[in-house]
């Protein structure tokens, strides 16, 4: 398959770089993506699958500092003519598949564009490879842009181009929308991969990576576009800002030939990591709680900070541990509902909140609320205790976090579940039982 991927673009090169003077609504929207999101410029940029470069020398002449990397050599050969003409300089031009970015070492890159190659794996194994190779060069906290070719765009194209295909090639249309696979009818020919959008989120999800927005990128156009390619002026800005604004709408991600995943490698996870090393080394009691503990677990939250449960004394010694990073000092702090040795920490711009001997009230008195149970999730390398996901699904619905539960409930074990609820294991998330 990646020989005729390259096959097909080595001989399709010039064709490749008019693609964006073809779908200038794509190419707008995804910029205006691009502006949103990107950090600041001299930001270093990996524009992986990058082709002739356009987004490349659009963000280098911005001020970012861009190293593209594609599987063609033609395409590469182009986008340096493109460059020179340009008198624009990128930092590199690199060749090879987005499967393997061995030459560049983990966290070197403060964003990354993998605005292609997703268009040609068939197995979702091999798309879970690219973006696990694109997070690990990828600073912890970097975004990541994924493009898609949706599901329904070989039909829609079909309809607007050469409508009887669909008769004759219908056996190919219909493993399309069965498998989203569409492999080369001629050595070297056009072979291609179809997402669903309902696939996108997991996908990314299950790389580790949090979905921030998922944007279609042709907004209300896509096969709509041959009168506005004629457009300059303040009518084209008009279409580019009213695709932009309904870009983000769910319902228009089945109707876009384009999709374009903003994803973030989250902080989190290298702090947590770091904590919990720590926390192992000197023996200090933990357990990683609350939305923390349901993302480790595999489930699809986003991560706002990092929430603790030790002991008393625990806490006074996580705070000794991590001084330098003191927000609010560990100290016993009471509300009208809970009570604990309370303290936060801001490690790399992510929150920590240690709570020591934590408590909840009951009636007059207080009763402790700490999670019973215990394993450990693997976290690059380092093992995590968290609670059974079955005790955090009750502790949400203790606390009236029924969304929150509902999403854990279909991950839970059964006999887990059942054991808590029944008293067999015991818990002390749930009130007391007079």
């Amino acid at each position: 398959m990646e020989a005729d991927v390259r096959r097909f673009y080595d001989a399709h090169s010039t064709y490749e770089w008019e693609r964006m003077d073809r779908h200038r609504t794509e190419f707008a929207v995804t910029l205006r993506a691009l502006a949103e999101y990107l950090p600041p410029t001299p930001a270093r940029i990996l524009d992986c699958g990058g082709g002739p470069g356009r987004y490349a020398l659009a963000l280098a002449q911005q001020g970012y500092a861009v190293t593209l990397f594609d599987l063609s050599l033609e395409l590469l050969a182009l986008a340096r003519e493109k460059a020179a003409a340009a008198g624009v300089i990128l930092e590199g031009y690199e060749e090879g598949t987005a499967l393997d970015l061995s030459r560049f070492a983990d966290a070197t890159f403060d964003a990354v564009l993998l605005m292609g190659p997703l268009y040609h794996f068939f197995e979702e194994d091999e798309r879970r490879a690219a973006l696990l190779e694109a997070s690990r060069v990828l600073k912890p906290g970097g975004v990541l842009f994924a493009a898609f070719v949706s599901r329904f765009a070989a039909h829609r194209d079909c309809a607007a181009r050469y409508p009887g295909k669909l008769f004759e090639d219908r056996e190919a249309y219909a493993r399309i929308l069965d498998t989203g696979q569409f492999p080369p009818e001629v050595e070297g020919g056009w072979t291609a991969y179809f997402a669903h959008p309902d696939e996108v989120r997991p996908l990314c999800h299950s790389a580790d990576l949090e979905l921030e927005a998922l944007l279609a990128v042709e907004g209300l156009v896509s096969g709509h576009e041959a009168l506005l390619n004629f457009m300059r002026g303040e009518i084209w800005e008009a279409w580019v800002e009213i695709n932009a604004r309904v870009a983000p709408e769910m319902t228009l991600t089945g109707a876009s030939d384009h999709l374009l995943a903003v994803v973030r490698k989250p902080r989190w996870r290298a702090v947590l990591r770091r904590v919990v090393s720590r926390l192992e080394a000197e023996g200090i009691p933990y357990r990683v709680v609350g939305g923390t503990s349901a993302a480790l677990h595999g489930i699809p939250v986003h991560v706002k900070d990092l929430d603790l449960e030790t002991t008393a004394a625990g806490a006074y010694q996580i705070a000794t541990l991590f001084e330098e990073y003191v927000v609010r000092p560990v100290a016993f702090s009471e509300s009208p509902i809970y009570r604990s040795h309370f303290g936060q920490f801001r490690i790399d711009d992510v929150l920590l909140e240690v709570m020591g001997d934590l408590e909840r009230r009951e009636g007059e008195g207080w009763a402790p609320t700490t999670n019973a149970t215990e394993t450990t999730v693997l976290l690059e390398g380092v093992r995590v205790r968290v609670p059974w996901l079955e005790e955090e699904t009750l502790a949400y619905i203790r606390r009236g976090r029924l969304d929150r539960a509902a999403l854990c409930l279909q991950h839970c074990d059964h006999a887990r579940l059942m054991a808590l609820l029944g008293g067999d294991v015991a818990t002390l998330v749930l009130p007391s039982r007079k």
